[in-house]
């Protein structure tokens, strides 16, 4: 109950049209953290002058900020670097209330639509073609070739919602597919194109361990869409005929620690297209928390 009296009385000092008094109120508000994002909220909606919706507004987004970057950093953290909390984290950046289920329910379909088709009695590229033609066919995803870069492309719910991505988001669904169903895809961070690598198991990643490459953003004219498939030697082939260096980094598997980095970066660069200083800053301290990982 006191705690309760404290927060309103808190909310209700915002107000006050001191500068010093609310710099106090506002460093103690901080100090609570999350727990006062509901009463902010509420106090927002009620506020009825634009000094007070400025404060409140102001207070409430550097404490939004906070937490999400304390989930960046027990995300990096953790053990399983899930790919799914990983593109639920990234939503939010977009919007600090997003609400998950927006993402969980029609993933849950595609995977549910996939599991249904696959059994352990198929081979490795028969899986991969019922998940292909899931993917492309069923559900219809496609390569927005047209303008890759746009903001909205970069965010799981505009290309579900959409049917559209770049390379990063769809790789990073096929991906989170593949390995839903147990195939051990791992994603690549060729700076020009996000591409998968499959191995021989789950537990290796190692450049030896690859048996071929795929590529979810460049879809093969067959009469059924896939995953363009091709080996080290042709990917090797393609980069030398561009005339481009290519390091042994570059095609070896990598983290999803890794995928979050350069799905960040990407991000970043088109908010700064849109010249969005906010989401630059926010984006600035996310990435810090990569820079020794």
């Amino acid at each position: 109950m006191e705690d309760n009296r404290k927060i309103s009385a808190l909310i209700k000092l915002i107000e006050d049209p001191d500068e010093r008094i609310f710099s106090q109120v506002k460093d103690e508000i901080l100090l609570i953290g999350s727990m006062m994002i509901p009463d902010l909220e509420n106090a927002l909606v009620s506020a009825s002058d634009k000094d007070s919706i400025d404060r409140i507004s102001e207070v409430l987004n550097e404490i939004q900020i906070e937490k999400l970057h304390q989930n960046f950093e027990q995300w990096i953290r953790s053990e399983e670097q899930d790919l799914l909390e990983l593109m639920i984290l990234v939503e939010q950046i977009r919007d600090f209330n997003f609400s998950k289920q927006s993402i969980i329910e029609p993933l849950t379909q595609i995977k549910m639509d996939m599991w249904l088709e696959l059994n352990d009695y198929q081979t490795i590229l028969e899986k991969i073609k019922i998940i292909d033609r899931i993917f492309y066919d069923k559900h219809k995803f496609e390569a927005d070739e047209q303008e890759p870069s746009l903001l909205s492309n970069y965010f799981i719910y505009s290309v579900l919602k959409n049917k559209k991505g770049n390379d990063t988001t769809l790789g990073l669904l096929y991906l989170y597919f593949a390995q839903t169903q147990n195939i051990s895809f791992w994603g690549v961070k060729l700076l020009s194109n996000f591409i998968l690598a499959y191995t021989n198991s789950p537990e290796n990643r190692a450049i030896d361990d690859v048996l071929f490459y795929s590529n979810p953003y460049k879809i093969l004219p067959t009469p059924y869409k896939s995953a363009a498939k091709f080996s080290l030697t042709n990917l090797l082939e393609f980069f030398a005929n561009a005339g481009a260096d290519l390091n042994v980094a570059d095609i070896t598997p990598c983290s999803n620690v890794d995928i979050a980095r350069r799905w960040l970066w990407f991000i970043q660069q088109a908010y700064i297209r849109k010249n969005d200083e906010g989401k630059i800053a926010l984006l600035n301290k996310l990435l810090k928390l990569f820079a020794h990982v």
